[in-house]
C-alpha cells in the first residue's frame, strides 16, 4: 500500500524594513551579499510591501511599489530593494514605479525587474561593506539602457546580453525604464563553467544563433522558476552557464592591454547617456572620466560627425523622447530642456529644428494624440526625423 504524504503548505512572508534573511531557507547567502537587507516575518505582522513565496526549497520574493505611497516609492525602492548601490532618478517629474521577482537558490539567484528610469552605481564603498563577488548575467527584455565597468561599456537595447561583476565598481541604468532578466552566480562557478569574467564584464555579446537560444532559455527560466525545486533550479542554472560558454567561446579576449578604438567608442557612448543632464559635460569631461587622452577620444569618433556633435545629438534625442513621453503629463519644454543639459532656449530650439525638421512646440502639439499609441507599443524614436501629420 502506498502512502501519499500531503504536499507541504505554501508559506508567505511580507517584507519589513529590517534584515534577517537567515529566517528563510537559502536566504542567508543573499543577505550576506547585501543584495537584500530585509526582515522576513509572518504576513499578518506587516503591510503588503512585498511577498515571499516558498515552495519546496526555492524561496521566491516579490517586491513592488504598487502599494507604496507614490511620493515615497523611489525612496522605498532604494532603501528596501537596492541598498547595495547608489541610486539616482533620471526623471523627477513622472512618478516612479518598479517591481521585482527574485528566486533564491544555492546555485544562483534569478531576478526579473521592471523599473522606471534610474542609474545604479556600485562603488568601492559598497563592495567593502558587503564583499559580494557574484557575476550578473543580464538580458534586456524591453527598454534601452547602458552598462559601464572597468574599461568596458555598451549601450543596451532589447535582446542584448551583458555582464557585471558585483565585486568591482560599475554602473548600469536606463533613461527610459527597462525590463531585465538577471541570473547572478558565484564568481567561482562562473570561472569554472564559463571562463574569466573579466573577458565579458561591461560588454554585450554579439549576435549568434546560440545567443538566441540562450535568451529563450533565460526567459523560460525566469517564467518557470517559481514552480521549480532546488535540484531543478540547479540543473537549469548549469544549463545557462553551459550555453553561455558556447556563446562567448572564441569572442574578443581579455580586457587587459590598450583599448581598441571600438572599445573606446562603446564605453564613451555608454558614459554619455549617464551625464546628458549636466550642462558642462563635453569632450574634455568625457576624456577625463574615461581616463584617456583627448586625441584618443577624438580618434574614436573621427569616422562620423565628431564627439561634440555626438553629445549634442544625444541630448536632442533625449529631449525629443521626453517631450513625447511627458506630453500628456503637461511637462514644460523649459524643464525638459534643462534636464537634457541645455541652458539657452533659443539655441535649443534651433538645434532641435535642425535635427528633426520641426520645433519642440510643434512636437508638443502633435504629441497630444499619442498617449493611446504609446500603450500599444509606440516607440518615441519612431517619430524622429519624420514629418508631422497634416
Amino acid at each position: 500500500m502506498t502512502v501519499r504524504r500531503p504536499a507541504p503548505a505554501r508559506q508567505t512572508w511580507r517584507i519589513g524594513p529590517l534584515t534577517d534573511c537567515a529566517k528563510l531557507p537559502n536566504l542567508k547567502r543573499r543577505c550576506d551579499s547585501s543584495v537584500c537587507r530585509q526582515e522576513f516575518r509572518p504576513a499578518r505582522a506587516l503591510r503588503s510591501e512585498g511577498t515571499v513565496r516558498v515552495k519546496g526549497k526555492v524561496p521566491v520574493l516579490f517586491q513592488s511599489t504598487d502599494d507604496v505611497d507614490p511620493s515615497k516609492a523611489f525612496e522605498y525602492w532604494c532603501d528596501t530593494v537596492l541598498p547595495a548601490a547608489d541610486i539616482a532618478p533620471f526623471d523627477t517629474v513622472m512618478p516612479f514605479s518598479a517591481s521585482r521577482m527574485m528566486a533564491v537558490s544555492a546555485h544562483g539567484t534569478i531576478m526579473r525587474t521592471v523599473s522606471g528610469p534610474i542609474d545604479v552605481e556600485r562603488t568601492a564603498r559598497h563592495i567593502r561593506r558587503d564583499g559580494s563577488e557574484e557575476i550578473s548575467i543580464m538580458l534586456i527584455a524591453a527598454g534601452r539602457g547602458y552598462v559601464e565597468q572597468g574599461n568596458n561599456g555598451a549601450l543596451l537595447r532589447p535582446g542584448d546580453l551583458t555582464f557585471r561583476a558585483m565585486g568591482q565598481p560599475g554602473a548600469a541604468g536606463s533613461r527610459d525604464g527597462y525590463d531585465e532578466i538577471r541570473l547572478m552566480v558565484p564568481r567561482a562557478a562562473f570561472l569554472e563553467q564559463v571562463g574569466n569574467p573579466q573577458d565579458v564584464v561591461g560588454r554585450k555579446l554579439g549576435d549568434t544563433p546560440l545567443k538566441g537560444l540562450l535568451k529563450a532559455y533565460l526567459g523560460a527560466l525566469a517564467s518557470s522558476v517559481s514552480t521549480m525545486s532546488e535540484a531543478e533550479t540547479g540543473i537549469a542554472v548549469e544549463g545557462v552557464l553551459h550555453l553561455l560558454r558556447g556563446v562567448i567561446h572564441g569572442q574578443a579576449g581579455s580586457a587587459e592591454g590598450e583599448l581598441s578604438t571600438e572599445a573606446v567608442r562603446s564605453l564613451a557612448l555608454a558614459h554619455i547617456q549617464r551625464r546628458l543632464h549636466e550642462p558642462d559635460f563635453g569632450p574634455n569631461a568625457l576624456a577625463a572620466a574615461l581616463q584617456i587622452s583627448r586625441s584618443r577620444l577624438y580618434a574614436a569618433f573621427s569616422g562620423g560627425q565628431g564627439i561634440a556633435a555626438t553629445i549634442r545629438d544625444a541630448r536632442l534625442d533625449r529631449a525629443h523622447d521626453r517631450i513625447v513621453m511627458m506630453g500628456s503629463a503637461g511637462a514644460r519644454i523649459g524643464s525638459i530642456m534643462a534636464s537634457c543639459g541645455f541652458t539657452d532656449p533659443a539655441a535649443f530650439s534651433r538645434a532641435f529644428r535642425q535635427r528633426f525638421g520641426f520645433s519642440p512646440r510643434d512636437l508638443t502639439a502633435q504629441g497630444r494624440g499619442w498617449g493611446a499609441v504609446q500603450n500599444g507599443g509606440y516607440r518615441s524614436e519612431d517619430t524622429r526625423r519624420l514629418p508631422l501629420r497634416a
